[in-house]
């Protein structure tokens, strides 16, 4: 692979995060802060602040709110040349209310109509999405219109026909479709797949798959004859399956925003299987989805070395200042 090629590309919406100050509600707040989150963007972002070359794709209105999205999605060193822009569509909405126990946070989406759920499937460039080692693949883009459906399938054919890595992370949203919707797509995407990431929830949900963790690893990776199948499994971990099982433990973490925990967790686990195998990078997915909770919004914020001191070191002192 030559240098300047990317090793990852993915492609879905980003959407506009607004969220009230910490211990305000949506109701009672006078403000609200703004930043940026989408699933693949998350991951793109972490990839690259880890040193990956990594590239976004996405369609976005050419106004302030869009040309915000892109500034903040490339100023952490992402790709951003194959954006599409549109002048007349609209960029989603995200509200999050980020809570502490017995709260539960609170997400509210507004995102219909938005630039990418218009999108055409023949508007992406499909050689751009397979020129990477690896395509990243989630199963929100597709459950926002006919067109992502489309240009989804049609991605993941691409990137599979040019010899390239497929990565699914099944990431499963209730609220844009059903759940036989989702299997009959998901269905559609798994002969191209390498790896499919999964909550075990959605497998359970989706599929059907046992409650136990190992068994419904083995159950639907022989089903779908998959590769590897890598599971997360909330406070127990994570777990990866090949024929044989690998498991790693949570790191312990002060929650201060778990959303986008789970896209930390792909792209750790993505660096450091690329770096060391499967199970070194359960531990750096592990390890990079409990620092992103340390952070307030869907990006996270840690470099290598931030990683490499959690995955390496010993425990972290919290009272340390690094000066």
């Amino acid at each position: 692979m030559s240098q300047t090629r990317l090793e990852v590309v993915t492609w879905g919406e980003t959407m506009l995060r607004l969220s009230p100050p910490v211990g305000q509600s949506l109701e009672s707040a006078q403000a609200l802060e703004l930043s940026v989150g989408g699933t693949e963007s998350n991951l793109a972002i972490a990839l690259a602040r880890l040193g990956r070359r990594v590239g976004w794709v996405s369609r976005l209105p050419e106004n302030p709110l869009g040309r915000r999205i892109a500034r903040e999605v490339a100023g952490h060193g992402v790709d951003v040349s194959h954006v599409l822009w549109t002048p007349d569509d609209r960029a989603g909405l995200i509200f999050i209310e980020t809570a502490h126990p017995p709260r539960s946070n609170r997400v509210l989406y507004d995102r219909a109509h938005s630039a990418l759920a218009r999108l055409d499937a023949a508007d992406l460039d499909y050689a751009y999405l397979a020129s990477a080692e690896t395509l990243f693949l989630t199963g929100v883009t597709p459950a926002l219109s006919e067109g992502c459906r489309a240009a989804w399938l049609r991605s993941a054919a691409a990137a599979k026909a040019a010899g390239r890595r497929v990565v699914v992370d099944v990431n499963h949203r209730a609220t844009l479709w059903s759940a036989e919707r989702a299997r009959e797509t998901l269905e559609a995407v798994f002969p191209h797949a390498d790896i499919v990431i999964s909550a075990l929830g959605d497998l359970q949900t989706l599929f059907g798959m046992p409650r136990d963790a190992e068994l419904a690893a083995r159950t639907f990776r022989e089903a779908y004859r998959l590769p590897l199948v890598v599971l997360t499994l909330g406070a127990e971990g994570a777990l990866a399956c090949d024929g044989a099982v690998q498991r790693h433990p949570v790191f312990r973490t002060d929650v201060l925003d778990r959303i986008g925990a789970g896209d930390a967790f792909a792209a750790g686990f993505l660096h450091g299987e690329r770096e060391r195998g499967v199970a070194w990078g359960l531990r750096c997915g592990c390890a990079l989805a409990a620092l992103k909770q340390t952070y307030r919004g869907d990006v996270t914020w840690s470099r290598a070395e931030d990683l490499r001191d959690l995955v390496e070191g010993a425990e972290v002192d919290p009272r340390r200042v690094l000066r």
